[in-house]
């Protein structure tokens, strides 16, 4: 790594003059975002147009899983962050440990890759999502719902989460119009109905 930052800065200062605006496109369950795609949709032409490039890569450190955020300029000047892995753990160890390692990796790429280039992109309106979300939330009774305008899911984590809080059957049939809309197929499809039917049959034991 060169120890001068001297290109590098410069670089940088020219993508922060270029660069526009990030524009929140995703749909999370509490609010908009922009999500990985877009970031990098949003600033790699411009890193390019400037000789930068982003690379994010993976180490370890202990037991721990490491994502590596390396900003590269063209003249050999590199400047790079590490961050561990949070590993988020679904209620009643039902979500697939890879989709729950998955969702990691992507929050966290997001996040170090807009620190690393000094950017912000509605990260407040979706962390809570995932790392802190509230005990409780009320899904919109089905009686309440018309099919034909409900939006689905943005992701399968999201689908999960939401499953999680349903406590009765007017929110479960609510949860299962808007997984419908959603679209999911294959394997996707198939382990969100399991996991339908097992909250189902927690719901009703708790009300028996």
């Amino acid at each position: 790594m060169s120890v001068d930052h001297q290109n590098i800065t410069a670089a940088l200062a020219a993508f922060h003059a270029e660069v526009g605006t990030i524009e929140k496109t995703a749909r999370a369950q509490y609010g908009s975002f922009a999500d990985l795609s877009t970031v990098l949709s949003a600033v790699t032409p411009a890193l390019s147009r400037n000789g930068l490039a982003l690379v994010q890569t993976f180490d370890i450190d202990g037991d721990a899983d490491v994502l590596v955020t390396t900003l590269y300029h063209t003249s050999g000047e590199t400047i790079t962050s590490r961050a561990r892995l949070v590993r988020v753990e679904g209620s009643g160890g039902r979500q697939n440990p890879l989709h729950l390692w998955g969702g990691s990796v992507t929050y966290a790429r997001r996040y170090t890759a807009l620190a690393l280039i000094g950017l912000a992109a509605g990260m407040d309106d979706d962390d809570g999502d995932i790392a802190d979300p509230p005990k409780k939330v009320r899904v919109a009774p089905a009686a309440k719902v018309t099919p034909k305008k409900v939006e689905g899911w943005d992701s399968r984590e999201h689908a999960e989460q939401a499953l999680d809080l349903c406590g009765s059957g007017d929110e479960l049939q609510a949860w299962a119009i808007k997984t419908k809309a959603s679209g999911f197929q294959g394997l996707d499809r198939d382990e969100l109905l399991e996991a339908f039917r097992e909250r189902k049959a927690i719901v009703e034991e708790g009300a028996a």
